[in-house]
């Protein structure tokens, strides 16, 4: 419900929207699916007594959903196999299909409890910081608001539709970010959740809410910047 369109207000709009924007980044990076993409990305095998790039000759495909407990390594000469499968034992995929010569399967190792939890924490601290992010804009806000009081820039009637815009939208970033932060829960570590109270399990029961569905498909595909090289 917009009460007000001040410019404080419409300030603190603007910017909680762009603090979560970058929250999904941010979230995104906690256990993003990037790590197994660039598994090739450095390595090199000797084809002809030359040494070439792996990732010409073999490359990851992680599928319609980068969560899934498997990824396939897609293989476009047959050279690449052994450098390949060299590559993803060292960094402990060692269950391995090699039946096809122009594909790999590969089951990812189940995660420990101790990397679920530490998954979990990673991402309410991520949250927690952004919450604290949104209270300090509010609060910015309502310090521009009361020094405009003081300097007679604004009337105290429009003063107090300003303050109470800015209770309605810290209302609805914050519960946001709780979402996205529950969805990203739910994204890396699947059932068994624990929640910080009954606010949060009831903010749990939105993370399927239509508003959400891009967002979350945009947290769960690992974000590759093609200059790394």
């Amino acid at each position: 419900m917009k009460l007000s369109d001040d410019s404080y207000s419409m300030a603190a709009k603007e910017r909680m929207a762009i603090e979560l924007e970058g929250l999904i980044g941010r979230l995104n990076e906690v256990g993003s699916a990037l790590a197994i993409l660039n598994l090739f990305r450095r390595a090199d095998i000797e084809v002809e007594g030359k040494k070439r790039r792996l990732r010409d000759f073999a490359e990851i495909d992680l599928g319609p959903d980068p969560m899934a407990g498997t990824f396939k390594v897609v293989i476009h000469n047959p050279v690449a196999i052994a450098g390949a499968v060299a590559i993803l034992k060292e960094n402990h995929f060692i269950n391995i299909d090699m039946s096809s010569k122009r594909e790999l399967k590969v089951v990812k190792p189940r995660l420990t409890a101790q990397q679920e939890d530490d998954l979990e924490t990673e991402v309410k601290r991520v949250t927690k910081s952004s919450l604290s992010k949104l209270a300090s804009i509010k609060s910015d806000a309502l310090q521009r608001v009361q020094a405009a009081i003081k300097a007679e820039y604004i009337e105290p009637a429009e003063a107090k539709k300003s303050t109470l815009q800015l209770d309605e939208l810290i209302s609805q970033a914050s519960t946001h970010a709780g979402v996205l932060g529950l969805i990203r829960r739910k994204q890396l570590i699947g059932g068994g959740l624990t929640f910080d109270g009954p606010d949060e399990e009831a903010l749990y029961k939105r993370i399927n809410d239509r508003v959400y569905k891009d967002v979350a498909a945009e947290m769960v595909m690992p974000k590759i910047d093609e200059t790394d090289d």
